[in-house]
C-alpha cells in the first residue's frame, strides 16, 4: 500500500512539473500584447530617382515626411540623363526629380510622365571649384586657359555639364577647352576629381561647394550669364504610389521640405 502510495505521489509531481514547463514555455514564446499590436501596419515604399546633387538635402528631408506617412523612401541618386533613361527603360520608379527640366520634358513626350503634375521645385547656380591649394590662381573665365586639365558632368547626361558648356560656348572658350575636359558621372564625381588634384578645375553646381573644405570656390557664374537652372520632379505615371508620389513633391515646395533645400546651398524656384 505504502508502495502504491509513493508511485502515486512521484507520478504526481512529475506531471506537475512538466505542466509547469510547457506553461513557461507558452509564456516565453507568446508576444505580449504591446509587442504584437506595436509594430503597426507596414511601411509603404516610394521610389524616388533623384539628380545626383539633390542628396544631401533629400536625405535631409525624408525622416520627417517617413514619420508623417508611415513610408520609406528607397532613393536612387545619378545623373539625371542616366536616370531618365532607367525610367523609359521600365525601371520601377515613382517620383523622379531631375536638376534640369530637359529630361522630365523628353518622358512627358513619351507619355511617361504627366506634364500637369510637373513642378519647379529649386534653383542652382554654376561655379567653377579648385584645389585648396589652387596652384594656378583661377579667379575668372580667362585663367582657365592655363589650365590642362578640366572637369564637369558629361554635358550629355549631367546638368551641371551642360549648363557649364553652354556658358562656355557664350564666353567663346569651349573649343578651346573642350579637349581639356576629363568628364564625370554626376556632380558628386566632379567634386572627387577637383579634390584629389586630378585637375585643375571643374565646373559644378554652386549647392555642392556649400559646407565642404575638400575644395575651394573660385569663381561664381555671375546669374544672368546663362538660363536660369530649374529643378523639376513628377510623378511617374506607372507608379503604384500615386497618392504618395504626389504627397512627397507637395512636401518639397512646403516650408519645412524648402528649408532642407536652402539650407544646403539651393535657391527658390525662378
Amino acid at each position: 500500500m505504502r508502495a502504491r502510495l509513493a508511485l502515486v505521489a512521484i507520478v504526481t509531481v512529475a506531471a506537475m512539473v512538466t505542466l509547469g514547463g510547457c506553461t513557461h514555455a507558452e509564456k516565453a514564446s507568446a508576444p505580449t500584447l504591446s509587442a504584437a499590436t506595436s509594430q503597426g501596419p507596414p511601411l509603404v515604399e516610394l521610389h524616388v530617382a533623384a539628380a545626383t546633387s539633390l542628396k544631401s538635402a533629400l536625405e535631409a528631408a525624408a525622416p520627417t515626411f517617413e514619420a508623417e506617412h508611415n513610408a520609406k523612401i528607397v532613393f536612387d541618386f545619378a545623373a539625371s540623363g542616366l536616370l531618365q533613361k532607367q525610367i523609359e527603360q521600365g525601371a520601377p520608379i515613382d517620383v523622379f526629380a531631375s536638376a534640369s527640366p530637359t529630361q522630365i520634358d523628353a518622358l512627358v513626350a513619351q507619355a511617361l510622365i504627366s506634364a500637369e503634375a510637373t513642378v519647379t521645385f529649386a534653383s542652382n547656380g554654376i561655379a567653377v571649384i579648385v584645389a585648396p591649394d589652387d596652384p594656378l590662381g583661377i579667379t575668372g573665365p580667362n585663367d582657365l586657359l592655363r589650365a590642362t586639365r578640366l572637369t564637369t558632368g558629361d554635358p550629355e547626361t549631367a546638368p551641371h555639364g551642360t549648363k557649364a558648356r553652354e556658358w562656355l560656348q557664350s564666353k567663346g572658350l569651349w573649343a578651346a577647352l573642350q579637349p581639356r575636359f576629363v568628364f564625370a558621372q554626376n556632380a558628386a564625381q566632379t567634386m572627387d576629381y577637383v579634390a584629389r588634384g586630378e585637375v585643375d578645375a571643374g565646373f559644378t553646381f554652386t549647392s555642392e561647394v556649400w559646407g565642404k573644405d575638400a575644395v575651394k570656390l573660385a569663381y561664381v557664374v555671375p546669374a544672368g550669364e546663362y538660363e536660369p537652372i530649374r529643378y523639376v520632379a513628377a510623378p511617374i505615371v506607372a507608379s503604384s504610389q500615386p497618392e504618395l508620389s504626389s504627397a512627397w513633391i507637395a512636401y518639397l515646395l512646403s516650408p519645412t521640405g524648402q528649408k532642407h533645400l536652402t539650407d544646403r546651398g539651393f535657391t527658390a524656384a525662378p
